[in-house]
């Protein structure tokens, strides 16, 4: 029993040490005169898929095209009413005529010609579909270009406080350190104005320009990953936004060109009139009130039969963006194994960066080893960005949206 509890605490020794050599405890950044508010990453994105500008001009978008689709099933009547007096002359015809002075109501519909409705109501389901994938397209972009933003401003505030921690360490040796720390405390200078500026493209992508910046959080001590080209090419066949994107597109311009063949179907325009005349006397004779009805049915032919290039326009449209989702398809494959050689590179370059790092942080105790722990730890924070920028780069262009861990 003895060697056993011997045996679990030289365990939960062993692992803190282990967890010690990567671990990192910086000092804390020092603001000065500005206002920040740390916000982690998740919080930040879903701050941005809310109040983005352009984001919110998709949503609108699609609320139109939402209501549209609604009201674009419902028959086009187009109903004409008509009321008509007269006849009535300048001047009688002949002596003793009386002009009776009829009364005309009338009314005529539009009965569309065969298919037009359904084809309609298609084309306007299709276009809303789209602009739901064109914003989900967009938003995804709009992510990412925020989220390596996100990245830069958590490199340079780690960097700051890598600075710190030198300072920090060179301050046992006042006489021998100064020139250092004095360098040191000017780069410090540099990388908060640096952290002004990513933080302010953090705000902008949010819509959010006020007083207060956002302090991004974490360490970018992301877990390097193993993939296999052919997994991560086929998941985004599947799951990539651009291409649900152009697929919405493609589905939106056939149900146009069912449209346009559509369009070409004959209207029928239906009508029926009411007529009153009323009683009145001519050449001595009395005539009394007078009712009549008639019909009228009006087929408007139009050039519709002569005209195709409506048609041959349309269809093109479509075809061209058929192949621009073939593009799309076929770019894939080109951009996951170019960047999947990059996140190759970008595990290598931090696995190297994490045994120096490691190594520099035994030999801490004089100037010279705070000097090459503080170069080994700048290379490390550089390759972490390299790293998770790589990474998330790689997921997200094989259709994985998840939010990253920066820890």
């Amino acid at each position: 029993m003895k060697k056993f509890s011997i045996s679990i605490y030289s365990f939960l020794f062993a692992s803190f040490f282990v967890t010690g050599v990567h671990a990192q405890s910086l000092p804390p950044f020092i603001a000065g005169n500005t206002q920040y508010r740390s916000v982690s990453l998740g919080n930040y994105l879903s701050e941005l898929n809310e109040e983005n500008a352009n984001l919110k001009i998709r949503r609108l978008n699609i609320a139109s095209a939402d209501a549209n689709a609604k009201d674009a099933g419902m028959p086009y009547l187009s109903p004409i009413l008509t009321y008509a007096r007269g006849s009535m002359y300048t001047q009688a015809p002949y002596a003793g005529y009386t002009n009776p002075a009829s009364n005309t109501l009338g009314a005529m519909v539009t009965i569309e010609g065969w298919g037009k409705r359904s084809a309609r109501e298609a084309q306007a389901q299709a276009d809303a579909k789209r602009k739901l994938a064109e914003m989900i397209t967009e938003g995804k972009a709009i992510e990412t270009e925020a989220i390596f933003n996100y990245i830069d401003a958590l490199r340079t505030k780690l960097l700051w406080q890598s600075y710190q921690e030198a300072i920090d360490a060179l301050n046992q040796y006042r006489a021998s350190g100064s020139t250092q720390a004095a360098e040191f405390i000017a780069a410090q200078k540099v990388l908060a104005n640096d952290l002004k500026y990513y933080s302010y493209g953090m705000a902008n992508f949010v819509g959010k320009t006020g007083s207060e910046m956002i302090m991004p959080v974490g360490t970018l001590n992301i877990e390097a990953k193993n993939f296999k080209v052919e997994d991560l090419i086929a998941r985004a066949q599947e799951n990539r936004a651009d291409i649900a994107s152009g697929q919405a597109a493609v589905e939106s311009a056939a149900a146009n060109l069912e449209v346009v063949k559509a369009s070409k179907n004959i209207d029928f325009l239906p009508g029926v009139y009411y007529t009153q005349t009323p009683s009145y006397a001519s050449s001595g004779i009395n005539y009394g009130t007078q009712q009549a009805f008639s019909f009228l049915l009006n087929v408007p032919l139009g050039n519709g039969f002569l005209v195709n290039s409506d048609v041959t326009t349309a269809a093109n449209s479509q075809a061209e963006l058929e192949v621009s989702l073939m593009a799309t398809k076929a770019k894939i494959v080109t951009e996951i194994n170019q960047t999947y050689l990059q996140y190759q590179s970008a595990k290598e370059r931090l696995e190297a960066a994490t045994k120096a790092y490691n190594q520099a942080k035994m030999s801490k105790n004089n100037i010279q080893g705070i000097l090459r722990f503080r170069d080994a730890e700048y290379e490390l924070f550089d390759a972490r960005t390299v790293h998770a920028k790589t990474l998330i780069l790689l997921e997200r262009l094989s259709g994985n949206f998840e939010v990253p861990n920066l820890h």
